[in-house]
């Protein structure tokens, strides 16, 4: 199962610390778990990233991947230009993967999120 982690308030100086720490502990030799986790720096970020109509993208793909873009805005009844739009801004997080023959998919079953008020 393919999981990753969104956290929501983080500040750069909370995640440049993980990134040192983990820095330290290779150097050192001891194994650093893979973490797929992604920073939004505040509740409008993240809503202006993972939309309504970008998460209907990601669990279509995620069921049946596609074999480009028009055929996925044609799958999901949308504008080939928004729904190229949403494929690249989701690829950019890694949430949307696309193969070298340009074929669609998602291999995210789980997103699980942390949101921090007082942030």
């Amino acid at each position: 199962m393919a999981r990753t982690e969104i956290e929501v308030g983080r500040s750069l100086r909370e995640a440049a610390t993980d990134v040192a720490e983990a820095w330290k502990a290779a150097e050192a030799g001891r194994p650093i778990p893979a973490n797929e986790r992604i920073l939004f720096r505040d509740w409008s970020a993240l809503c202006a990233v993972l939309t309504p109509k970008r998460y209907e993208l990601l669990r279509h793909l995620r069921r049946s991947p596609e074999i480009g873009v028009r055929a996925l805005a044609r799958a999901l009844g949308r504008d080939v230009k928004r729904v190229h739009e949403d494929v690249v801004a989701l690829a950019e997080l890694g949430l949307v993967l696309r193969d070298e023959n340009g074929r669609l998919s998602s291999e995210v079953d789980e997103i699980t999120s942390t949101i921090r008020i007082a942030a």
